[in-house]
């Protein structure tokens, strides 16, 4: 018996079904079903059987149920408590932020955090665009990101935290005292086209341009 075993059987019993249970769990049909055949075997009983084309538990799969969640949640809970302790004792935050916002928000960031911290906390921050810092945090590599809302992570909350004005540099200094730009090519962009802003910032250029 291994502690995969217990994964595979919670998540079984929630989806009722093989096939909708191993995609989940990103194993094949078979390994699900050998698995918990092998589960079975080890106890000497069947905890489940087939109703209608639907996964049900048997008197001892109920029995086994009960062992399975309260196990998840003890394994759970220690890591959770591990991963706390770890960041406890190295008191360190790492920042994931869009260049913008490492000589501007971070700062005052970092004071107001500094200011309501019972304890002293090294700061670390990286610079990256904002679909990489999405990604990163979503991997674990970075505490907290200050970055543009990207889609695709509804795993991660977004918070609004401020507004940044953008600016518009003309190729020519002069070009904006007598007549707006004739096409976008009279007008450097600052943004790469993966950032979210960058549609809307072409799109008012391209307003200025007509």
């Amino acid at each position: 018996m291994n502690l995969n075993q217990f994964y595979y059987f919670s998540e079984l019993v929630k989806c009722h079904q093989f096939s909708k249970a191993a995609k989940n769990l990103h194993i094949s049909q078979p390994s699900l079903s050998n698995s918990i055949k092998t589960l079975e075997n080890e106890l000497g009983c069947e905890l489940i059987e087939r109703k209608n084309g639907r996964i049900e538990l048997t008197k001892y799969g109920h029995i086994f149920l009960e062992a399975t969640e309260s196990t998840i949640s003890i394994l759970e809970k220690t890591k959770r408590d591990i991963i706390q302790t770890k960041q406890n004792e190295t008191n360190t935050i790492e920042i994931g932020c869009i260049p913008t916002a490492a000589e501007t928000f971070v700062p005052y960031f970092i004071s107001k955090l500094e200011k309501v911290s019972p304890i002293p906390i090294h700061y670390i921050y990286h610079t990256a665009i904002s679909p990489q810092i999405c990604h990163d945090i979503r991997n674990g590599n970075y505490n907290v990101g200050i970055c543009a809302k990207v889609e695709g992570y509804p795993d991660l909350t977004f918070i609004p935290l401020y507004i940044e004005n953008t600016t518009i540099i003309p190729k020519n200094k002069t070009i904006f005292s007598s007549k707006s730009p004739k096409n976008t090519r009279e007008i450097y962009l600052v943004y790469n086209s993966k950032i979210k802003i960058s549609k809307t910032a072409k799109s008012l250029i391209d307003i200025i341009a007509d």
